[in-house]
């Protein structure tokens, strides 16, 4: 979806305030000098106009209001009867200050271009990188939502993928270990490799193994490490979880909130790859579920349930959920739910969130058909 820079968001305020302050310092200086009655006392804030105008406006609205200061200054002379080089000295202030802000102006335009332009390439790179799951995938309505903690990012080191393959519906959340640019790549990274090896490994352990290898060929840190929940599901609603030390994912059954009683494994990074990561073994941090048909299976990174609020607390998300739940009975649309589990955690915070939250929900609609329309991450 087209997102809205925060230059576009505040620029009609921001020319609001910017009018009404010209307009309260144009009549601030008409009263004082009706009230003196001498020109060659008016305000010397009257020269300052142009300056606010150029807060929120282009050079044509500057050089207007030049205008309408010269003029205000030559009617008071004119009524007055007072000296013209008085005025041609504020004639000459005023043009020189319009003369200013229109070069301010005129650069901080060129500025803004630029940022725009090396805003969307970076944006369309990051949507590269974090692809947007489809609407649905086999029987399951999928939505993802990202909300990056750095300004103007729309992703960071938190990371989701689905896939629908031979061996069921495969689902994956992340969370890398540090932030910035090479988190970014470390992401990149983990998703490349689900991308490939989730249609390949015929178990869920050997896909974490594949990941595993993957990702020590890529970090140079050796104290690096990825947080990582994979799942697979089939058709008549079997669950099978691993965890790689990251949150379990939450189902949501009526207005009731269960967790996955997954234990948490080691990261990847650093788990043990074993030889053949094709080869049939148990992971201690595996567990089997079943969803029943109108259920969602929400996927989460802890940017979520870390925020907190004014007094401390964290982030209540199983009771949270429950309310949402119970105040929207039925069926779940996993887009609508995303979008308010992310307003609502921001709320709470009261904005001040410091960590990537990403989210990933699968709701089990079996009439659903397959797809391949994606469905674009929600951003904030």
């Amino acid at each position: 979806m087209p997102t809205r820079t925060s230059d576009d968001s505040s620029r009609a305020p921001r020319a609001a305030r910017a009018a009404a302050l010209a307009t309260a310092v144009l009549l601030y200086a008409l009263v004082v000098g009706l009230e003196v009655g001498t020109p060659a006392r008016m305000p010397p804030i009257l020269v300052a106009i142009p300056l606010v105008v150029a807060l929120a406006f282009g050079p044509p609205m500057i050089i207007g209001s030049a205008v309408v200061v010269v003029a205000t200054r030559w009617a008071f002379l004119l009524l007055d009867g007072g000296r013209i080089d008085t005025a041609a000295g504020t004639t000459a202030t005023v043009l020189a200050v319009a003369a200013v802000a229109c070069f301010v102006v005129h650069r901080r335009g060129r500025e803004t271009a630029r940022l725009r332009e090396v805003t969307s390439v970076a944006e369309t790179a990051q949507r590269a990188v974090l692809r947007p799951p489809p609407a649905t995938v086999g029987p399951f309505r999928a939505a993802a939502s990202y909300r990056a903690a750095a300004q103007f990012a729309r992703i960071g080191g938190d990371l989701y993928a689905v896939a629908e393959t031979d061996h069921g519906v495969r689902a994956l959340i992340g969370d890398v270990r540090g932030k910035g640019l090479d988190a970014v790549a470390t992401a990149s990274a983990v998703l490349g490799s689900f991308h490939e090896a989730a249609y390949a490994c015929p178990i869920l352990d050997g896909l974490a193994h594949r990941l595993e290898t993957s990702l020590r060929r890529h970090l140079d840190d050796a104290e690096a490490f990825v947080t990582a929940f994979l799942v697979e599901i089939h058709p008549d609603g079997r669950t099978h979880a691993l965890s790689c030390g990251h949150p379990a994912p939450l189902i949501l059954s009526g207005d009731t909130v269960l967790e996955l009683p997954v234990p948490p494994g080691l990261p990847l990074g650093l788990r043990n790859a074993p030889p053949d990561p094709d080869a049939p073994r148990t992971s201690a941090a595996t567990a089997d579920t079943r969803l029943q048909p109108g259920d969602t299976l929400l996927m989460y990174t802890d940017g979520l349930t870390e925020a907190r609020d004014v007094a401390g607390d964290f982030y209540p998300l199983p009771r949270r959920l429950t309310h949402y739940l119970r105040a929207h009975p039925g069926h779940i649309d996993p887009g609508s739910l995303l979008d308010w589990l992310q307003q609502d955690a921001y709320d709470y915070a009261d904005g001040c969130t410091h960590d990537d939250a990403a989210l990933l929900a699968l709701t089990w609609t079996p009439a659903t058909q397959h797809t391949a329309e994606p469905t674009h991450p929600a951003t904030h």
